[in-house]
């Protein structure tokens, strides 16, 4: 297993020559053979990438294009999974989130046990499989609390043999793991036998962005940008081998920062053996604020595009905050459409309960998720983690 010295690290100077190498080339106009290249569907290093990303000859439709051929020569089964959120208290300070500490404008809310046995027995009478569970952030002296009860609820879903489990519970240290993964399967060299996903979203790789929307107050748990940034190095040495980072779309509105310091950090982890979620949120509404915006469609498909082409080893994850006509345009090209609400404990027999006062943020598309899934069923084929 890596030690701390392999843990992953921004080099935020490299990075910027890389951005000046592919506006450069892009601004030279010569991309046919790049586009050839990603046609072929095997993958792009950063740097090309980028250049996919600046090369304003190439239209967003031209570079969705290429995407779509792309997959199709490494076609790929729709996975789903349903989020759960099991509380949405919060230590932390994020502007831009509604289940941060000090926003009023939402009802706080945390479920029993019982009430999260509830939850996933009706997912999976509903033929949800595959389930994630949420949480807030914690400072020090309550991420015990957290570690115990996320467990718990982890526990439940794998007696219930749902198939796949993502846990988003912050940011975890490493002695934390032995708490939150006890009583987990594990194969004979540690590694963990089930399928279980880290999902911990960076939000934006720049650190003065980050600063501005987490905060810099040390008590906050978001505020520490490198320990945010080795969660997953963290997990591989607790003996996790799935995860699932992410970037939230508007944050930063340099977005060719983004999308190369987000492939560097999946092709970091890609090389340590794990298996890579790629989640590319937008910026949404959130309780007691109503004018937060993220990418615009055409920045959103050209993004998504060009990682569908870069990292096709990994598997992208859009989800319910897009409208129906968004998730139509990209399903083609990404791995996974996560349908549910951002509200505690929502689920009933038949849909979903949502009100943006409960909820961490607005999710656009509100229909029950097997209405959404169905759509996306062709003759004779079927989703991962859904049986309808």
């Amino acid at each position: 297993m890596v030690d701390a010295m392999h843990a992953f690290q921004l080099d935020a100077d490299r990075l910027e020559e890389l951005l000046g190498r592919a506006r450069a080339r892009a601004a030279s106009g010569d991309v046919e053979s790049l586009s050839e290249v990603a046609r072929r569907g095997d993958g792009l290093d950063i740097e090309d990438i980028a250049v996919l990303w600046f090369a304003e000859q190439l239209d967003t439709d031209a570079v969705y294009q290429l995407a779509t051929e792309a997959r199709a020569r490494h076609p790929r089964r729709l996975e789903t999974f349903a989020p759960l959120y099991t509380t949405n208290t919060c230590d932390a300070e994020c502007r831009m989130c509604g289940m941060r500490r000090d926003n009023d404008a939402i009802e706080r809310d945390t479920a029993d046990l019982t009430r999260l046995r509830q939850q996933l027995e009706i997912l999976q009478r509903r033929g949800m499989r595959a389930v994630a569970l949420l949480t807030g952030e914690y400072q020090s002296a309550r991420r015990s609390w957290a570690m115990h009860y996320v467990n718990e609820a982890l526990q439940l879903a794998l007696a219930m043999h749902f198939a796949h489990v993502i846990l988003n519970v912050g940011g975890i240290d490493d002695s934390e793991f032995d708490v939150l993964l006890a009583g987990v399967q594990r194969e004979a060299n540690g590694l963990v036998q089930p399928q279980i996903t880290l999902s911990n979203f960076q939000e934006t790789y720049c650190r003065t962005h980050y600063a501005n929307f987490m905060g810099r107050n040390p008590e906050n748990p978001r505020a520490d940008f490198d320990r945010r940034l080795t969660g997953f190095d963290r997990a591989y040495r607790a003996g996790m081998r799935s995860v699932n980072p992410g970037i939230l779309l508007g944050l930063n509105r340099n977005l060719g920062w983004e999308l190369a310091a987000f492939a560097t950090h999946a092709r970091h982890l890609r090389s340590r053996g794990m298996q890579v979620y790629l989640s590319v949120p937008r910026l949404r509404q959130i309780a007691g604020k109503h004018d937060q915006r993220g990418a615009s469609d055409e920045e959103f498909v050209r993004l998504v595009s060009v990682l569908s082409m870069g990292l096709p080893d990994c598997k992208i994850v859009i989800t319910t905050r897009e409208p129906v006509y968004m998730q139509h345009k990209l399903v083609p090209i990404v791995t996974v459409l996560s349908a549910g609400s951002s509200a505690v404990a929502p689920y009933t027999d038949t849909t979903a309960q949502y009100r943006i006062e409960t909820s961490q943020f607005r999710v656009v598309d509100q229909r029950p998720f097997e209405e959404i899934l169905r759509e996306h069923l062709l003759p004779g084929t079927s989703i991962v983690n859904f049986e309808p």
